[in-house]
């Protein structure tokens, strides 16, 4: 229970421009009542239409800001000359105005003239001084001011800097933090009030330090973002597809704002961007917006290309394959980033010396930013990894080189090496991270300090497994005590797909909660619940001959899913990221979910010609029936086509909203905004049932409207198929799903037990494997990570 004096309800957003209008639809997506307001419209009737076309922009903007679409029309337009009054009311101002020293100053005067004393008030700033915004206001308005640094599109960017002034106090800082982190679900980076703070000072810089060796011809812009992409532990839009995003003008901008702000920055000269990355802003080449960067999308006769820029001409030419010897090595021998990574910067080619020399500009200048902007080894990498989606930080990249070997070759290079650094090795410290003890040097203090979680209270698996709690586990799975009572099962496969061991490990962990615990969480710690059933497992077998295999699996798959929901005990899933097929499966029949705001679930067999069949179609007619079930004037078919449509068109929601919407979550699902914070809610969730006293429930029967909805379907199918809506195969496979969800072939509606529409679901399953038009599907997935459309 919070006794903190500060509940974030009512939240104004001042400011509707790109930042300030998705910052105010994160806010509703959290379930806050919010207010957006901006200057008075004096040529138009309603002097809030600057609001209200700004908030009709966010329903449609791909991806979505929102939830859902209709969250938008829960923010309330408003404007600074009518409806500053607002502010007395609500719990926390957030400023999102232009970036001018003196417009915001005004509005900090004209929000304390209204604000109630005790309201927290920040800027959203991506780099002017936040202790300056606020120091003509009065001492009590200081310490409830602070800087809330959103990274763009708000939704999706986990990054947020809270940046306090010497006047925050100290009970405003942690709420923020705790509140940005819980409510709004980001992962909160504490930052000095220094220019640009932690993510752009770094970001930028890295960006800078690479655009030379671009521009001077060295490579060409694609193979700097093969070699700077997930390769080697960057993000998959690697550094110029990242700045097209970000917007050319945007990194100009800061990078200009930057420079004289930093005047003792031993590597100041850097933010003086090449004369052509100048011309190209001056050309209003700004990247995505302006459909022309460092990348331009053209149509061509085959569809769409993305050409790339020539930086002596400026014209966009055909993109090559990048092809290097080494890297094409290292990506054979290694898995990791991390290993890709050492064994390359070692290699005595252009490539090994290209990120040689990168990594010594990047590492030496985060060690030498230590304690300027934050005295945290672990803040600078959480805000590269949170806000520019590198897969590895600074001090983490560093790890990987080698600390004690690349000091030494930087040495010899007659390169600059912090102190602090030096002094860590000198105490016998040859790496910052040591995540096998939990701990990480802080080049501060000199002191070795406990890894801090991702969010206060979060419960990782890497923790657990540190700690030594787990209590079986293989190559495919594991089950941990959370303590409490209750367990974790975590996926261990590549992709975290389905595949028979794991399926069996998921029967063995159920039995062993049975005996050992009180309930049980299925979780893990990876970017995506689960891509599905192994596929390529599956096809194996089948090709090989072992078809009783395959059809013992197939049982298996669906005695275990749907057995979940018929064990003695609560069963919590807490899903995220993708949840694909048979992992829809395990979360409908778990007795919980608990899952991410970002959940993209999706009964998405019919894209490889199959059905779902561990349980997934007989559990959507079931909700489908259950729901109508109450009121006997209601017509089931519409309910029964939409259900029908969302297995058959194979669709995935874009959050959990949707997907509450979809029937793949009920609504006494919860939705976590922190993807950290996942596993630490299913197991208080478990507890609670658990607690409560948990009894399974009985088998249901299930009222199907047998012929009726069966050529109800058909009809449907039939109109699609004419219209060339759907292929022949896809026409087949459908029929089957149609088959399976109207009962069969029955003559008038009525009850029947679960277990016979399981045996429906497992038939169709199997004679769909067989044909070859699905094989070839299957094999096309496999190859090409697409649906054939045969």
């Amino acid at each position: 229970m919070s006794t903190s004096k500060y509940d974030i309800q009512k939240v104004a957003v001042l400011g509707s421009g790109t930042m300030g209008s998705q910052i105010a639809a994160h806010c509703v997506n959290a379930g806050m009542e919010v207010w957006l307001l901006d200057l008075k419209d004096e040529e138009s009737e309603n002097p809030n239409q600057t609001v209200i076309d700004n908030i009709a922009k966010l329903k449609k903007m791909n991806p979505s800001p929102v939830g859902l679409s209709e969250y938008v029309d829960r923010i309330t337009p408003g404007n600074f000359t009518d409806d500053l009054d607002i502010l007395a009311e609500v719990d926390w101002v957030c400023e999102a105005i232009i970036e001018k020293m003196d417009i915001k100053k005004d509005m900090m005067s004209k929000i304390e003239d209204v604000r109630t004393e005790g309201t927290i008030v920040s800027s959203n700033t991506s780099g002017l001084p936040i202790g300056k915004i606020s120091e003509d206001c009065s001492n009590e308005f200081k310490a409830h001011f602070l800087g809330t640094h959103f990274f763009n599109p708000p939704r999706y960017m986990k990054l947020l800097e809270v940046i306090p002034t010497e006047s925050t106090a100290d009970d405003v800082i942690e709420y923020m933090s705790r509140f940005c982190e819980r409510d709004l679900g980001k992962g909160v980076v504490k930052c000095k009030d220094t220019p640009n703070f932690i993510a752009n000072r770094i970001g930028i810089f890295s960006m800078a330090s690479i655009m030379p060796h671009f521009f001077n011809g060295d490579f060409r812009a694609e193979e700097i973002d093969y070699l700077l992409g997930t390769l080697t532990g960057y993000s998959k839009a690697a550094t110029f597809r990242t700045a097209d995003m970000s917007g050319l003008d945007v990194i100009h901008h800061v990078a200009t704002n930057l420079y004289p702000a930093i005047p003792d920055d031993e590597r100041r000269e850097v933010f003086d961007l090449p004369e052509a990355f100048e011309q190209m802003v001056k050309d209003g080449k700004h990247g995505n917006k302006a459909g022309e960067g460092f990348y331009k999308k053209v149509r061509t006769d085959s569809g769409k290309e993305y050409k790339v820029i020539h930086p002596e001409t400026g014209e966009y030419e055909s993109q090559i394959d990048p092809d290097f010897e080494s890297a094409t090595e290292a990506k054979k021998k290694f898995k990791t980033s991390e290993e890709r990574l050492k064994f390359l910067v070692n290699q005595d080619d252009k490539v090994g010396q290209f990120l040689w020399n990168i990594h010594c500009d990047l590492l030496l200048y985060a060690a030498h930013r230590i304690p300027e902007i934050t005295e945290s080894v672990e803040a600078i990498d959480r805000a590269m990894k949170w806000g520019f989606n590198w897969e590895l930080g600074p001090f983490e990249r560093w790890d990987a080189i080698g600390v004690e070997e690349s000091v030494k070759r930087m040495q010899d290079e007659g390169l600059d090496v912090p102190k602090n650094v030096l002094d860590m090795l000198e105490r016998g410290r040859d790496q910052f991270y040591d995540k096998d003890e939990g701990t990480v040097y802080n080049l501060a203090t000199g002191e070795v300090e406990e890894l801090s979680p991702p969010a206060k209270g979060a419960i990782q698996v890497s923790t657990l497994k540190a700690n030594e709690n787990e209590v079986f586990g293989n190559e495919s799975a594991g089950l941990y005590d959370l303590g409490d009572g209750i367990a974790l099962f975590e996926f261990r496969t590549k992709q975290y797909t389905l595949g028979f061991e794991l399926v069996q490990s998921l029967k063995k962990a159920c039995d062993v909660v049975e005996e050992q615990f009180d309930g049980l969480v299925i979780s893990h710690d990876g970017d995506n619940f689960t891509y599905g059933a192994n596929l390529m497992e599956a096809m194996g077998a089948w090709q090989k001959g072992e078809k009783d295999q395959v059809r013992q699996a197939a049982k298996n798959f669906q005695d275990v899913a749907v057995g979940l929901r018929y064990r003695p005990f609560p069963v919590v899933a807490a899903p995220f990221g993708r949840s694909l097929g048979g992992g829809v499966e395990f979360i409908l029949h778990a007795d919980k979910v608990v899952a991410h705001h970002e959940l993209y679930a999706g009964l998405v067999e019919v894209g490889v010609g199959l059905l779902p069949a561990g349980g997934g179609t007989k559990e959507m007619v079931l909700r489908t029936m259950q729901g109508l079930i109450e009121d006997e004037q209601v017509d089931p078919m519409p309910n029964i086509k939409e259900k029908f449509k969302t297995i058959g068109m194979a669709k995935v929601s874009d959050g959990a909203p949707k997907a509450k919407q979809m029937g793949y979550l009920r609504d006494s699902g919860a939705i976590i905004m922190n993807r950290d914070l996942l596993i630490t809610n299913a197991k208080a969730e478990a507890k609670r049932m658990a607690d409560a006293g948990y009894y399974p429930p009985e088998k249901p029967m299930i009222k199907v409207l047998g012929n009726e909805a069966l050529s109800s379907l058909k009809m449907m199918l039939h109109i699609m198929h004419e219209a060339n809506f759907i292929t022949d195969y896809d026409k087949v496979v459908a029929e089957k799903v149609a088959y399976v969800m109207s009962g069969g072939d029955l003559s008038e509606p009525q009850e029947v037990p679960e277990d016979y529409i399981l045996r429906l679901e497992r038939e169709a399953f199997l004679e769909l494997l067989e044909d070859e038009r699905t094989q070839a599907r299957i094999e096309h997935m496999l190859k090409k990570g697409k649906p054939l459309r045969n």
